[in-house]
């Protein structure tokens, strides 16, 4: 009889925490975290995304999406991702060197005419992970990427490519420069029709901001999200600058919706197959004499011991996007608040991810 009551005691046990670790247990406690912080912290709006090996494990929108207007976060609020942009850039950059039009170790001269003797060396690999030692332009944010290239050509290198990394939007640029030497047409045309529209990511887009005369003039965004930062108490809406020119670095706005439909299409491998792109979205040279930042095609590399993780952040805390290869998950998160420091989705991540410390203190900075 002992026996027998023990066993049931140990089944009820067993069941107990097979419940606390469903995925609808984890996801409640995900949307308890996230409640918490963003009372905490003041955050307007948040979207939160995980999918594991192409399935949906949790989509979920938080607050607000203009505060104005009181209008709530939806799946389809088009948040600014900020050097997000970079991961789609990079999309389109592997299905570019699939097709056999790009390759990493081509030199830049290739697509480029007439570059300084310094450049000779500069590859399109130095390119995406930040190595290639090109200054950042200063200067006119309305002017065409053509005259910011000439200019580039005009100024000395920071350093030898290859032998040192900088963050920069200058590299990224540039890559895009190349890609629409290859595609034939502008950037923000040839990511819509090679990256966007293929894998069913129909909200977001770049606003196409210009200055025309005293006025600024932008393309109509579905769901547009403000951004907010938060001025001696008080919210206010706040707009960075993206330049045509950089689009390749930052600038797009998109939805949950979006980004999910984009970790499912590198999942099922609907641009090109994940055997191919593993070592370049994962992998990293060496810059120096120490191992780059960045992987192969610009994702920067997740600095978690005996987890191998990659993506980026953007504005800093606007987007917040991981992949996980070996456990299959990808964790997204979206918010307008633009004081949050990228440590949300690092921090979900921890829920679903054995072996991943938990780490749910976020903060944020006064911009």
């Amino acid at each position: 009889m002992l026996k027998s009551f023990l066993t049931l005691v140990v089944l009820a046990f067993l069941h107990l925490a097979s419940l606390a670790n469903s995925p609808q247990a984890i996801s409640r406690s995900v949307d308890e975290f996230v409640a918490e912080q963003m009372k905490k912290l003041g955050i307007p709006g948040l979207a939160v995304a995980v999918i594991k090996k192409g399935e949906v494990i949790k989509v979920s929108t938080y607050g607000l999406a203009n505060v104005e207007w009181k209008q709530d976060v939806t799946a389809h609020t088009n948040f600014q991702i900020a050097s997000c942009t970079k991961l789609l850039t990079s999309t389109l950059v592997l299905k570019t060197i699939y097709a056999g039009k790009l390759r990493l170790d081509d030199p830049i001269g290739k697509y480029i005419d007439s570059i300084p003797t310094s450049w000779q060396t500069i590859r399109v690999k130095h390119l995406l992970e930040h190595s290639s030692g090109i200054r950042e332009f200063r200067g006119d944010p309305y002017v065409s990427t053509a005259t910011v290239v000439r200019a580039l050509m005009d100024s000395t290198l920071e350093y030898v490519p290859g032998t040192q990394q900088h963050y920069a939007q200058a590299d990224f640029m540039l890559a895009g420069y190349i890609l629409e030497k290859i595609y034939g047409k502008p950037f923000p045309q040839i990511l819509r029709d090679e990256v966007t529209q293929p894998l069913h990511m129909n909200d977001g887009a770049f606003d196409m901001e210009q200055r025309v005369g005293s006025f600024m003039r932008t393309d109509l965004i579905a769901q547009k999200a403000t951004t907010y930062y938060d001025l001696e108490g008080q919210l206010r809406a706040y707009k960075y600058i993206y330049p045509a020119y950089t689009y390749t670095a930052g600038g797009y706005f998109a939805s949950i919706s979006d980004m999910v439909n984009w970790a499912i299409g590198l999942d099922k491998e609907v641009l090109f197959p994940e055997a191919f792109a593993a070592p370049l979205l994962y992998g990293a040279d060496s810059v120096g004499r120490k191992l780059s930042e960045f992987t192969r095609v610009g994702w920067a590399l997740g600095q978690e011991p005996g987890v191998l993780c990659a993506g980026h952040s953007g504005g800093p805390g606007l987007g917040d996007v991981w992949r996980f290869p070996e456990e299959g998950y990808t964790v997204v998160v979206l918010s307008n608040d633009g004081e949050l420091l990228p440590d949300v989705a690092r921090a979900v991540a921890s829920f679903y991810i054995k072996g991943l410390e938990r780490k749910t203190t976020i903060k944020k900075f006064e911009r």
